[in-house]
């Protein structure tokens, strides 16, 4: 009679024992299942053209004396916050997702006009500053009486195409795509193929177009350390993670 109880006993216990390591391996199995779920999309799956993404934390002397420069004045942070109280950044960030833009390129105006939409250098206006020639190439409407390039919404999707343009025929070296949206790319495509580099930094490009990327590359890191309050990384949740 003993023996009896006792071996029902142990079978109950076996069978308790089994019951707690199915629950176990179904809890395990559930949380990893959410863990895949929240795992940020891999870059090659965003698109995102970007074939090297350290090229906009990069650090190198040419870039760190404009972030010395930059960190003495209050220049990003003024063009930050007319971003930010204008909505612009958001906006920019949606479109560029769109045509699978690095991230970055989003605060090209910090460099080009400052956020100032009404930005006029002589030959080029507006916030991304198109040149009467690009802007109608890239569908802006420019006459005496009109100027799509003061209309911040139409080219900004006019400047995003631009970029995208740009990375195509650079083979998405931002750098040379940087260099080739101030200083043209076929002037640029010209000085690559006479100096028989294709890196930016051996190029002995003219003053402007030399201290262009730099410069730019310098204020992404001001506003990243400096401003990170006013530095929206926006855009779909997955898109800086994924980076």
């Amino acid at each position: 009679m003993q023996d009896a109880h006792r071996s029902r006993r142990s079978a109950f216990v076996r069978f308790r024992t089994f019951r707690g390591v199915i629950l176990l391996v179904v809890l395990v199995l559930v949380l990893a299942g959410c863990r895949s779920r929240s795992r940020p999309t891999t870059p090659k799956a965003t698109g995102i053209h970007d074939n090297r993404p350290q090229v906009w934390t990069q650090s190198n002397a040419r870039i760190r004396k404009f972030v010395r420069v930059y960190s003495r004045n209050h220049h990003v942070r003024i063009c930050l916050e007319r971003a930010q109280d204008n909505g612009y950044v958001p906006y920019i960030h949606r479109v560029f997702y769109k045509h699978r833009l690095p991230p970055e390129l989003v605060y090209l105006p910090l460099l080009e006009s400052c956020f100032d939409t009404k930005a006029d250098s002589g030959h080029a206006r507006g916030m991304w500053q198109f040149v009467q020639g690009t802007a109608r190439e890239y569908g802006l409407r420019v006459g005496k009486s009109f100027d799509d390039r003061l209309n911040w919404r139409k080219s900004t999707h006019s400047a995003a195409r631009y970029l995208k343009w740009l990375g195509e025929r650079f083979n998405y070296n931002w750098e040379l795509a940087l260099a080739g949206y101030n200083g043209g790319p076929n002037y640029l495509a010209r000085q690559m193929k006479q100096q028989g580099t294709w890196n930016y930094w051996e190029l002995n490009l003219r003053e402007e177009t030399y201290k262009y990327v730099p410069k730019f590359l310098a204020m992404l890191e001001v506003a990243r350390q400096r401003y990170p309050d006013l530095y929206y990384e926006g855009g779909p949740r997955f898109w800086i993670a994924a980076r």
